[in-house]
């Protein structure tokens, strides 16, 4: 199956009925994130998800499992250098 919905309106969208094609699983005591992106996902699925984040870092990426398409994205949050920079 491709991952890529064919154009026009009322096409192909959702195989997994309700399923989100982005997730966030926050590791809250570590400042990492896991995004996890299923096939199907569009860039405003993407845009959507990333906007609810803290400043991050993109640091890893792996499948979720062996020959599946869909990937999780980790990323690291930021350290606050506010104070490092005199509050900029």
């Amino acid at each position: 199956m491709s991952s890529i919905p064919p154009s026009g309106r009322g096409g192909w969208r959702n195989p997994y009925e309700g399923r989100p094609f982005v997730t966030i699983n926050p590791h809250d005591d570590h400042g990492l994130y896991d995004l996890a992106m299923t096939p199907g996902a569009s860039l405003r699925d993407l845009v959507d998800v990333t906007a609810t984040l803290p400043p991050v870092l993109f640091i890893d990426h792996w499948r979720v499992s062996p020959g599946d398409s869909a990937v999780i994205l980790r990323f690291r949050t930021l350290p606050d250098l506010g104070s490092l920079l005199g509050g900029l």
